[in-house]
């Protein structure tokens, strides 16, 4: 900030005519010299902070606002996911337990035949699929399997060690199953005993959980 130069040092005023000397007018800012006082600079202070804290408000309020946006989203959603798009709903442990049922007795069925009893053993294991796996492992059966098992007389039993539901809904599930299979063959007649899991989709059909997929894991 500039200010007038005032001239300082000791002038003899003595028989000078007071009327003759030009003072200052007090009331003439380009001639005073005064600094603002310290209520004006706290006000100028105060006066170029307020665009910082108005920005710094501002944004806060825009944090605090979003949260409660995704608060209120993630209500909503959760309202929809319980009310109308749950994946268990309708579903409970005597559902859980059908279904694993229904796995197991369909894993031992498919995996579970005899040259002695190839038809029954084979209309049995198809009374447990639906939809187009029922199409493929008839005629994979037909054209593999069977021809095999009397050719080599081939006898496979096997037994489910575990099984647990991965997926339920009302009408579709996926249950994975863990079992042991014995195996034995005209050319192989010492038992082979190997273990292995699948996951077996089910679907219900009238009422009734059938297979629609059968994957090896």
């Amino acid at each position: 900030m500039s200010t007038e130069h005032v001239i300082t040092g000791d002038v003899d005023t003595d028989g000078v005519d007071k009327a003759n000397v030009d003072e200052p007018a007090a009331d003439d800012p380009s001639e005073t010299t005064a600094e603002p006082d310290a209520k004006t600079a706290d006000s100028a202070r105060a006066t170029d902070a307020r665009p910082g804290r108005l920005r710094r408000v501002v944004s806060r309020w825009r944090l605090i606002t979003v949260g409660l946006l995704l608060v209120a989203s993630a209500g909503v959603a959760a309202g929809l996911y319980f009310t109308q798009y749950r994946p268990d709903r309708q579903t409970d442990d005597p559902a859980a337990k059908a279904v694993i049922a229904a796995a197991s007795e369909g894993t031992v069925s498919l995996l579970s035949y005899a040259p002695d009893s190839l038809g029954r053993d084979l209309a049995t294991a198809k009374s447990h699929l639906t939809g187009d796996f029922l199409t493929y492992y008839s005629k994979f059966t037909e054209q593999i399997v069977a021809p095999a098992a009397k050719q080599k007389t081939v006898k496979t039993t096997a037994s489910v060690v575990r099984a647990a539901v991965s997926d339920l809904h009302p009408d579709s599930a996926k249950v994975v199953v863990f079992l042991n299979q014995t195996t034995t063959s005209k050319d192989r007649p010492d038992p082979t005993h190997t273990a292995s899991s699948v996951v077996v989709s089910l679907t219900k059909v009238n009422g009734t959980w059938l297979i629609s997929a059968f994957d090896p894991v």
